[in-house]
């Protein structure tokens, strides 16, 4: 699309731009660019590289005598490798829009629109909604907003607790046949922690719902040489975050006894922040898909929702531990689809993710007009997220 008037940007040509950038996480410059001016030429006030990272931002328009805040949380990073077969390019543009929307809709408030990048622990800024959260981003925020695409329509998903590690073995080089006796070799350190990682599965609580996973990066370079590098990457995650923190310790005591074993050495790098599973508020919950449904769209209830194994993570998660939040889920793609998979891709820019991202912005924006109108409401949520968990 050839313009540079960016009132002439609607959300499906800002949700196809942004499919074509296919910008990994903490690089997302043009992506960003493009949604500061976008908001800009609306009326928005934007702060750019927000909280020292340089492609986030923040949006804000006051109106009226001004009262509660409510923010927006924009993604809009893709895969690696893949492009945004996680529809981030719809992400973005149905929070800027509906923050567009609401600021028209809205009497008296505050509306901010957050830019946060990386979502997908790609870059130097991983999860930043975390980094955000710890610099104060979201102190003056009242309610926080999002919305995720993916083949059904929710208004609560569980988040497992991930945390990436990367792990360097360190060994001593040497010919495999002339000397093999003054080789350590950091391949077969990386190989024996993998199979006993494989083991652990076996001896972990079922009710934790841990999910181990993890990739050889490095294992050497020539067959008759003894590696002395080698790297593995991996994610441990599960939905108690208490017992995380147990399977940690587990995954570091494996690395410590196979390097015994091979008498190797190791370091442990852990990869951008933990990712926390999700605090539910069911007012909030509630109260949103009582709109959705008000648009004859059949959405399960959260009681029904919590009963379902989680299935992925999100520094959204955090997010919900900090202020009052939900990101509601929408239907781009039949029941079943894999996700970032090119099918996704694909969804991510087909006309059901079109029509869905035109309901989203319309539900997102009413939420903001009927909570910002109704002091009786917003106790209700406030209330139930200072309660404790349980």
């Amino acid at each position: 699309m050839a313009t540079n008037n960016f009132l002439d940007y609607n959300p499906w040509t800002l949700a196809i731009k942004i499919h074509e950038f296919s910008e990994v996480g903490s690089s997302e410059f043009m992506s960003s660019e493009l949604i500061e001016n976008i908001l800009e030429n609306n009326g928005f006030r934007v702060e750019r590289s927000y909280k020292g990272i340089p492609t986030s931002f923040r949006a804000e328009m006051t109106v009226g005598n001004g009262g509660s805040t409510i923010a927006f949380l924009a993604e809009y990073d893709a895969l690696m490798g893949i492009g945004h077969a996680c529809g981030h390019n719809l992400i973005a543009a149905a929070n800027v829009f509906a923050a567009i929307d609401a600021s028209r809709k809205i009497r008296n408030g505050k509306i901010v629109v957050i830019g946060t990048p990386d979502e997908e622990g790609t870059g130097e800024y991983s999860g930043s909604k975390i980094l955000l959260a710890e610099k104060g981003a979201f102190r003056d925020i009242d309610l926080v907003l999002g919305a995720h695409p993916g083949s059904e329509w929710n208004v609560f998903g569980q988040a497992l607790a991930v945390q990436d590690v990367e792990v360097t073995f360190k060994g001593q080089s040497s010919h495999e046949a002339a000397n093999p006796d003054q080789g350590r070799s950091a391949l077969d350190a990386a190989i024996l922690t993998y199979t006993a990682v494989n083991m652990l599965r076996q001896h972990v609580r079922r009710d934790a719902n841990v999910v181990m996973h993890g990739v050889i990066r490095e294992g050497g370079g020539a067959s008759n040489v003894t590696p002395d590098r080698s790297v593995l990457v991996f994610g441990i995650r599960s939905s108690d975050l208490d017992y995380h923190a147990v399977l940690m310790k587990r995954f570091e005591n494996i690395v410590k006894g196979c390097c015994i074993a091979t008498e190797t050495e190791y370091t442990i790098r852990r990869i951008g922040p933990l990712f926390s599973t999700v605090k539910p508020n069911r007012t909030l919950s509630n109260f949103i898909r009582e709109i959705i449904v008000s648009r004859g769209i059949e959405v399960p209830t959260v009681e029904d929702t919590m009963k379902r194994l989680p299935g992925g993570s999100t520094d959204f998660a955090n997010v919900t531990h900090v202020v009052p939040s939900l990101e509601l889920h929408f239907q781009i793609a039949p029941h079943g689809t894999p996700w970032h998979s090119k099918q996704s891709l694909e969804a991510a820019r087909s006309p059901e993710a079109k029509k869905s991202l035109s309901t989203v912005i319309e539900v997102l924006s009413e939420a903001a007009q009927k909570y910002m109108s109704d002091a009786g409401l917003r106790k209700k949520i406030r209330d139930e997220f200072e309660r404790p968990v349980g």
